[in-house]
Order: C-alpha cells, then structure tokens, then sequence
C-alpha cells in the first residue's frame, strides 16, 4: 500500500498557481538508474515518443529540495503550530497558545507557514529553471543514476516526487553486475564495493515496485539486446503506441559517451 497522500487543492487553482509543475498534461517519467545501465539510451528512446521531453542528469538536484520539505513536514515543533494540533495543545498547555504567533516563540513564524504550499513552489521552479519545459511537451521528466546514493531515504523521496509531481511514474533500469563493473565509470572502485552499490539498487527498487506496481516499470538493459519485442511491456507501462519498425531504427543508433 503506498505512503503517498494526495493533494487536497482544487486542480484548476493548483494549475494556475503553480503552471510549470502541472504543464504536462500527462504527467511525469523518472528514469531511476545504475551506473552504466543504458540509462542514456532509455532517455533516448523516451525522447522519441511524440510529446515526451525527457532531460538528462542534474546531479541528483531534486533530493535536496525533497528533503526540505519532508524535514518540515516531519519537525514535530512545526505539527504543534498547525491547526488544529495547535488549538489542542493550547487547550492543554495555555502559555503555549500566547506564545505562539509572537517573536518570545523559537519556532516564531512557522504557524504560517503551509508545507504543501512551500513543495509546490519549490518544484514549480525546479521544473521551469532545470527540466525547461519547450514545445508541446505532454510529458516531463529526467534520468538520474544517483537516487540510491541514501538508501534510507530513497522510498521517502520517490514518495514525496509521487506527492507533488502529477501523474508520476517510475522507470528503474538496471543491468546484469559482471557487465556493469566492467565499464570505466567504476574503475576507481573496488568491484565488492560496486557489488554493494549493485545490490542495494535492486533491493530498493524491488520493495518499492513491490509496494507500488501501478507507478513502477523495472526496465534491463539486457532487454536492449533481445529486440524491440522486449520493449513493448514498457510501452504498455507507459500506455503509449508501440512501433518495432521504428524503435528498431532507433535501437541501430550507437551512444558515443
């Protein structure tokens, strides 16, 4: 069962508020990847879905504005100035009703303060300066290799993406350990460490698939290599046209990073 909460607002006033955020009209695609997985190749082929804007890396950028907003949300001194926790706690605590609202408070000024409001914003810009929405994008997102990197945080922060993004889905691409460890990209660790790394993607992403289906495709890249056949499941996931002439044209373009 899934930890997500929905937002409360009225969609028209949340599209008018915050009209980067809720620009594509059909929601958002996150790539959640291993090192060396065929990430790019993924973003590629997303990128070639009509009305798909897929962005590349951005250094894991979204977990620090996620974890501002899950370490308001989730400050007990913050929930004691809402209401109506507030008004309950007055009731039992009068000082506490007078303190609160002037400058003898040392949270002062977070009982004005809306959470919801203060993510949605903070991701409205996120989408408007970072992923730059052009066109007639219907569909927004990026890849990252850099989700896993907190292991405790991980489920919070897809869940916090789930809050705010709408209609957002999960791509989590891995591929086989003996092919990944070969690549230059991890020569400057040792091969138990990236083993580590290695396991702990696809134990994160397992349990959250697990708990979450309807939001979660988990893509190989082995898949790549069996043909286009392979690749329709991810296009059923997305509930997109499939196309095995075209994407096979696609596939026979070789990345040169």
């Amino acid at each position: 069962m899934s930890n997500v909460l929905p937002l409360r607002e009225d969609s028209f006033q949340l599209h008018r508020q915050y009209p980067s955020l809720y620009f594509p009209r059909d929601g958002y695609v996150f790539v959640v990847a291993f090192g060396r997985s065929g990430s790019t190749l993924t973003q590629h082929l997303l990128n070639s879905i009509p009305g798909y804007f897929v962005r590349g890396e951005n250094c894991n950028a979204l977990v620090h504005l996620c974890r501002s907003v899950t370490a308001i949300r989730g400050e007990g001194n913050f929930q004691q100035r809402q209401e109506p926790q507030r008004s309950i706690i007055s009731s039992e605590r009068p000082y506490f009703g007078k303190m609160v609202g002037t400058s003898l408070d040392p949270w002062y000024g977070m009982e004005d303060v809306s959470v919801d409001d203060y993510a949605l914003s903070l991701f409205d810009t996120f989408v408007s300066k970072v992923l730059c929405p052009k066109g007639d994008a219907r569909v927004l997102g990026f890849k990252e290799i850099r989700y896993h990197n907190d292991p405790k945080y991980f489920p919070k922060f897809l869940d916090t993406i789930r809050t705010y993004f709408p209609g957002s889905r999960f791509i989590f691409q891995n591929r086989a350990f003996e092919n990944v460890v070969k690549s230059s990209f991890w020569k400057n660790m040792q091969p138990a460490d990236v083993r580590r790394k290695w396991n702990n993607f696809e134990e994160l992403t397992a349990a959250y698939a697990e708990t979450n289906p309807e939001v979660c495709h988990r893509l190989r890249y082995e898949d790549y290599l069996e043909g286009a056949g392979k690749l329709e499941p991810l296009f059923d996931f997305l509930k997109e046209p499939f196309d095995a002439v075209k994407l096979t044209e696609l596939l026979e373009t070789r990345l040169k990073h």
